[in-house]
């Protein structure tokens, strides 16, 4: 019994230090592989001790787990490294699923039936197995919870998590296992030992996510250029940037599409520069069709310069170009363009304001463009995404074209 507790206590304290560690991926996303793999498990290395009722067990083992999560939530946050009550759910739904199903394994005798058949390894496959449905839960959860945040639709975020993180929850689960199976084998040196490996999983990530904020901050700078120099109003690029991921969102692409998205919509008006006189206001959207296609050219040809940005210049060069041209001439607009587009001209048309009536007055003049500058499927996303209720009647002057917002793609 001593044992087991000081097994657990090793196990407890990993959940706290891989807590208090997280890396943080995205703006509600962040990974603990060692806390995740701790977690697990401690929850298949619960003791069933005869004549205690294993829902006993279970509660008691989650309440020590939720315990150490928030010791290590709490210990990062004080180190200014706040973790989102959705990581936090996801790593506890992904600890009580471990849990549920171990005990089951465990009251079903099938350890005691392979060692004594000399067939551990099909009960190390059953752990495995455990851990692995464990993990899918956790994706169910954190994908619906970060859903209903972003009003995305939960196949997306689905694939987008499985996709992000689907080869470290792997590794952690396969870690789990072989530090509850190395109990017997090594003792007190399993958790440590095993741990290694995601230790430099663990590095690798926090290095990444450093590199990605360093990269998203440069871009950030990029775009600001245009409004130091007098060619655009004031955080112009950043309003655009964040209305055309709400509208990425609400078109269903991949977190990887609205991260491009975000990056094109950031240097969406950085052609501007090579201007001789600048446009009043940096409207682009007043200005003449030929102009448009030139700054956007000018951008694209200053983003490729750079040799890293080249999605977002796929995005920007066909950000001038008007809807009609895909219906008409079958011309390839990829979504990401026209969802720029629509968002420039939404806030150009605006100047920033998100009063009722500067907000009516673009709406209806951007209707005037309806399938002929804009996309319409696009159009009602933006009259969802600004939420003013009084416009809620524009909806029903919007005609889809035969095909869909994604078509051309």
């Amino acid at each position: 019994m001593t044992s087991s507790i000081a097994w657990l206590s090793i196990l407890f304290v990993l959940i706290v230090a891989g807590e208090s560690a997280h890396v943080r991926l995205a703006p509600r996303r962040g990974i603990s592989p060692i806390a995740s793999a701790a977690a697990v498990a401690f929850m298949l290395s619960l003791p069933t001790p005869v004549g205690v009722n294993p829902a006993v067990v279970l509660v008691v083992g989650m309440v020590v787990v939720t315990f150490g999560t928030l010791l290590g939530a709490g210990i990062a946050t004080l180190a200014g490294l706040s973790t989102t009550p959705i990581d936090i759910a996801g790593r506890l739904m992904n600890a009580f699923v471990a849990g549920l199903l171990g005990l089951i394994l465990s009251h079903g005798g099938l350890e005691h039936e392979v060692t004594a058949a000399g067939q551990r390894w099909i009960y190390a496959l059953a752990l495995w197995i455990v851990a692995l449905t464990a993990a899918g839960f956790r994706f169910a959860v954190v994908s619906a919870l970060a859903a209903r945040a972003d009003r995305r639709s939960f196949v997306v975020t689905f694939k987008d998590e499985v996709y992000t993180f689907g080869l470290l929850s792997l590794a952690a689960s396969t870690t789990a296992v072989m530090i509850v199976l190395s109990q017997s084998a090594i003792g007190l040196w399993g958790p440590l030992f095993f741990m290694l490996p995601l230790a430099l999983s663990w590095a690798a990530a926090r290095r990444y996510a450093h590199t990605r904020r360093t990269y998203r901050e440069s871009i950030a700078a990029l775009s600001r250029l245009t409004d130091l120099a007098g060619y655009t109003t004031p955080d112009h690029g950043r309003r655009v940037a964040e209305l055309s991921v709400a509208l990425a969102r609400l078109s269903g692409l991949s977190q990887r599409e609205i991260d491009t998205v975000e990056r094109a919509a950031l240097l969406h008006d950085l052609g501007q520069v090579a201007l001789d006189e600048p446009i009043p206001g940096g409207a682009t959207v007043l200005a003449a069709p030929r102009d448009q296609e030139r700054i956007a050219n000018d951008g694209v040809a200053i983003i490729r310069h750079s040799g890293v940005l080249d999605d977002a210049a796929l995005v920007l060069a066909s950000q001038a170009t008007p809807f009609r041209s895909m219906l008409e001439d079958d011309e390839r607009i990829p979504l990401e363009a026209r969802i720029i587009k629509l968002a420039n001209a939404f806030e150009d048309l605006t100047a920033g304001s998100r009063e009722q009536s500067a907000v009516a007055m673009a709406i209806e003049r951007i209707h005037l463009g309806l399938g002929y500058e804009y996309d319409p499927v696009l159009v009602d996303h933006l009259i969802r995404v600004v939420g003013h209720r009084h416009l809620g009647h524009l909806r029903a002057h919007s005609q889809r074209p035969a095909r869909s917002s994604r078509a051309g793609r």
